[in-house]
């Protein structure tokens, strides 16, 4: 939605998920919002042997500027002029039920 409250319909959203204790690459997934301004993407899941749950976090460990756990954020594609808020979920917090955008000050 917009700062007035406005649903934004049929535009490009991208998700971008990362398990950064067990993988060492990102994963993204396009789709766009529907009529009322909403997008569904599906739950995420990550499978991996015993070795990868335990060896990659040691190695992240050893990495003074790795980071660790699942992290997923949404990218408003499409419109350079927006900023968006409450974008970014990471373990342990709740998932955002909404995204907000704002025209930048470019």
């Amino acid at each position: 939605m917009d700062v007035t409250g406005t649903p934004i319909a049929m535009i490009g959203v991208r998700e971008v998920w990362q398990h950064y204790s067990i993988e060492s690459e990102g994963h993204q997934e396009d789709s766009a919002t529907d009529n009322n301004g909403y997008v569904v993407f599906p739950p995420r899941k990550i499978r991996a042997n015993l070795l990868m749950r335990i060896g990659k976090p040691l190695e992240k460990v050893l990495n003074a500027h790795a980071s660790f756990g699942p992290v997923a954020y949404l990218i408003v594609l499409g419109n350079d002029s927006t900023i968006t808020t409450n974008n970014t979920y990471s373990a342990g917090q709740s998932l955002p039920t909404e995204v907000l955008l704002k025209k930048s000050n470019k």
